[in-house]
């Protein structure tokens, strides 16, 4: 994790004219890792004395595999939701940690979330549907397999470096995004991977459904997940 002067980072980008999304959120606040060994307890302490979460994920591959990030909830409109999120990420400035991402996630049933593939066209490319599926792997099971089955899907492999289980099984999560569809397509996508991993013998512990009204540096994933694989399947009728 890096430490800085304060200078906002290139993640405050706005999208001006925001629909009026409303209901529940959740803020993920990414910090730049820079690989000193005493940041992570830092960072740890500021997320217990701001009760926020702290989360360091690591990307199967990409160019920015290492994110340590922070999340907060809420419930309001997203304006209420976006100011509180420029708040906990100016705390972190203050605290000299460098903020690269701030990701703004809306419940599927959210005011304001399209339900049609209509309504989420007239919205445009900038927000998405993202679904999470934890699943618990042997210690010894090869990850490949999984890897090639999840980006048949639109979806690729991560993890949370800080989570190590007592019975010694690993935890990874497949995230899958759908882009310029509306929440019925979404959910079409997310049941056809759910039920090629059931498929495959794999143990589904855990999905979430969210849908992203903000994400200002999605080039933070760049070189881990391929959004077009699931587009090009539902085309060719695959």
């Amino acid at each position: 994790m890096s430490r800085s002067n304060g200078a906002a980072a290139i993640e405050d980008r706005t999208a001006a004219g925001s629909p009026a999304f409303a209901g529940e959120f959740e803020v993920h606040l990414t910090v730049r890792d820079d690989g000193a060994p005493e940041a992570a307890g830092q960072l740890a302490a500021h997320a217990a004395a701001h009760r926020m979460k702290y989360v360091h994920i690591l990307l199967e591959q990409g160019a920015v595999p290492s994110q340590p990030m922070l999340t907060l909830h809420g419930t309001g409109t997203y304006a209420e939701i976006r100011s509180r999120a420029a708040a906990a990420a100016d705390g972190l400035r203050a605290a000299g940690f460098s903020v690269v991402r701030t990701k703004i996630e809306a419940t599927p049933w959210s005011a304001g979330v399209p339900g049609t593939d209509e309504e989420a066209l007239a919205l445009g490319p900038d927000y998405y549907f993202e679904h999470h599926l934890k699943l618990l792997l042997a210690p010894a099971a090869p990850v490949g397999p999984l890897l090639t089955l999840a980006t048949r899907h639109g979806a690729h492999l991560s993890r949370n470096a800080r989570r190590v289980r007592s019975d010694g099984r690993l935890e990874r999560f497949v995230t899958q995004r759908c882009r310029l569809v509306g929440r019925a397509t979404a959910d079409r996508r997310l049941g056809a991977l759910s039920a090629e991993l059931r498929a495959a013998g794999h143990r589904i512990a855990s999905v979430e459904r969210e849908f992203v009204v903000h994400d200002g540096n999605i080039a933070l994933d760049a070189g881990w997940l391929d959004e077009q694989n699931t587009v090009a399947g539902e085309r060719s009728g695959a």
